[in-house]
């Protein structure tokens, strides 16, 4: 199924979202005369990443709304002065070009609850607009190096495609439930990281990927026989990987203040606990114990499932998981990242739907907070990989995601 997207200009992409400026983008800004707009004297446009930082990005309001975002919801730069005065990254947005060695995949990103539903028209349909900025020299892209295909294993392009190939054919196939797909993955990986591959010549790699893609299903039943919660440590972990994204639902917008910050480190120790009612992080989220987070979602409309197994595809398909903004990761580090999405998913629904049953708005906002992790540092960089790896050494990620997809 093809993706599909088309602003519905519901200005969610405008809050919390780092937009990176380039030169050519400050140009724009600076020749577009702001600071003698009565509106933005004395109100900075650009904000600089760091003392010694080079890069720029677009300010924001304390509520974290790009300080160009309208009381409309509308992008005050577009409606001033046209669709290509704004930033590159605005332009293009939610599309995003996935380098892959000497070519190049369009995909859509999830992080817009549009994308999110597969409302619009299919990406083909978008070629023009991206051919264009391709053509004026905006989108040129060094050909990139392959990723290592695991820790401290770093193979040639056509050995990280054949194991990105097939992760997509067992996130695709539909025999399984989504679950299940997930895990057969992870169990794929589990075995790939395990297995001594480094005298193995490319070839022969790539027909032991073969072999473990028929394996991972059979290998992967007893997990499912068994089905128990995850250790105490992975419990903790996951709550915590849980809190960084519930903080990118779009119903979710914390301000940067001390307050607010302080609030978090509290509400990061309740996480620790697990006990009692869950703090009250933001006033649209229902209250909720912690021993519900825990219990059987149960079985659900497919419809409320579709957003979940759309992402999980679509990701998979473009290879976007593992190429886009996550620098020095292996593929089965970010294999593990993706799959870990499913059951947080899930876990984000029992806490945002407490008391009433889920729509597929639901499942859409949980969909665009889980995108929005791709390049938020805190879901990628090394404190997550250590996170990843603690759950991974334990067995934690297969019981994680077959527990909380009940």
């Amino acid at each position: 199924m093809a993706e599909r997207w088309d602003c519905h200009q519901c200005g969610i992409c405008c809050y919390g979202s780092i937009v990176r400026l380039s030169e050519q983008d400050r140009e724009k800004l600076r020749q577009q005369g702001w600071e003698k707009h009565p509106d933005y004297r004395g109100t900075p446009i650009m904000v600089r990443e760091g003392w010694f930082s080079s890069q720029y990005h677009l300010a924001q309001r304390p509520d974290g709304g790009c300080v160009f975002l309208t009381p409309e919801g509308l992008c005050r730069i577009h409606k001033e002065f046209g669709f290509e005065a704004k930033p590159l990254l605005c332009q293009m947005f939610p599309r995003q070009i996935i380098p892959l060695g000497d070519r190049a995949v369009l995909t859509i990103r999830r992080a817009c609850p549009s994308a999110a539903q597969d409302l619009g028209r299919p990406v083909e349909e978008h070629l023009p607009d991206v051919r264009r900025l391709a053509d004026e020299g905006k989108l040129l892209e060094k050909a990139s190096a392959a990723p290592a295909i695991k820790r401290g294993e770093r193979r040639p392009w056509n050995v990280a495609l054949a194991l990105l190939r097939t992760l997509s054919r067992l996130i695709a196939d539909e025999r399984f439930p989504p679950v299940r797909r997930i895990v057969h993955g992870l169990v794929l990986c589990r075995l790939l990281a395990h297995a001594r591959t480094r005298r193995l010549d490319d070839k022969k790699l790539i027909d032991l990927l073969e072999v473990l893609e028929t394996t991972a299903p059979d290998e992967a039943a007893p997990l499912f026989e068994q089905r128990r919660a995850p250790s105490r440590i992975g419990g903790i972990l996951f709550r915590q990987i849980g809190l960084e994204y519930i903080r990118l639902h779009p119903q979710v917008r914390i301000e940067n203040t001390w307050a607010e910050r302080w609030k978090l480190v509290r509400f990061g120790m309740a996480m620790l606990r697990a006990k009692g009612k869950v703090p009250l992080l933001s006033e649209k989220l229902p209250l909720i114990e912690f021993a519900a987070l825990e219990e059987p979602l149960g079985v659900l409309e497919p419809e409320i499932y579709r957003p979940f197994a759309r992402y999980l595809e679509t990701l998979a398909a473009s290879y976007q998981y593992a190429l886009a903004r996550r620098v020095g990761w292996s593929i089965v580090e970010s294999f593990h990242s993706l799959a870990l999405t499913y059951p947080l998913g899930l876990w984000m629904m029992r806490w945002v739907c407490a008391g009433r049953q889920p729509a597929v708005r639901d499942s859409a906002d949980i969909v665009t907070a889980l995108d929005r992790g791709q390049g938020y540092i805190p879901l990628s960089g090394i404190r997550q990989r250590i996170r990843l790896r603690l759950l991974a050494n334990a067995d934690d990620l297969e019981r994680a995601v077959i527990w909380y997809a009940r």
